[in-house]
């Protein structure tokens, strides 16, 4: 059996072999790093302009981080495209008709939450967008507040994603050493 990735195809993974199924989790791993480093900065910095005395710095900072927040938001879109194209159209397929109805609704939740965290980004954006020169503190923390309420979400929303991948992962893992044992 010939082993090996297809990049960007709906068939998604195509092995036998655990190392492929490996490197892709390691993937997932780092990936989530990366954009989790991402969301701390993000938000420490709508916190800090929370803090920050003076408003029109603190809504400056705000603008400012707009172009981070779209940065973020193309990187998370090419890491979910990887993981809808390659990844857990390996794991759906691999868990057949009779476990399928069991893990479904939670890539669906994943997908929940995933939605609801970019709008999150997306209303801090149209937030910023609207702040007028004249702006107050309660205008700043409410558009920042935006930015902070995905940072949490998307965060948690990594977290459980690694759960269910790791856990469905470990199984295929299993049965592939029981499989070739």
């Amino acid at each position: 059996m010939e082993v090996h990735v297809l990049s960007r195809c709906c068939s998604g993974i195509v092995t036998a072999n655990p190392d492929v199924l490996l490197n892709a989790t390691d993937q997932l791993k780092q990936e989530h790093l990366q954009l989790r480093i991402q969301l701390k900065g993000l938000e420490a910095s709508a916190k800090e302009a929370i803090l920050n005395n003076d408003i029109a710095e603190g809504a400056a900072r705000l603008r400012h981080l707009n172009s981070h927040a779209a940065r973020f938001i193309q990187e998370l879109q090419h890491h979910a495209n990887w993981e809808e194209d390659v990844f857990f159209p390996f794991l759906l397929a691999y868990f057949h008709e009779a476990s399928l109805s069991s893990i479904k609704p939670s890539f669906e939740d994943l997908e929940k939450d995933h939605q609801l965290g970019v709008s999150f980004i997306y209303s801090y954006n149209e937030a910023v967008n609207q702040l007028s020169a004249f702006v107050d503190k309660k205008q700043l923390a409410e558009a920042a507040s935006h930015l902070i309420q995905a940072c949490l979400i998307l965060n948690d929303h990594f977290t459980m994603e690694e759960q269910l991948i790791f856990t469905l992962t470990e199984k295929v893992l299993v049965d592939l050493d029981q499989f070739f044992s």
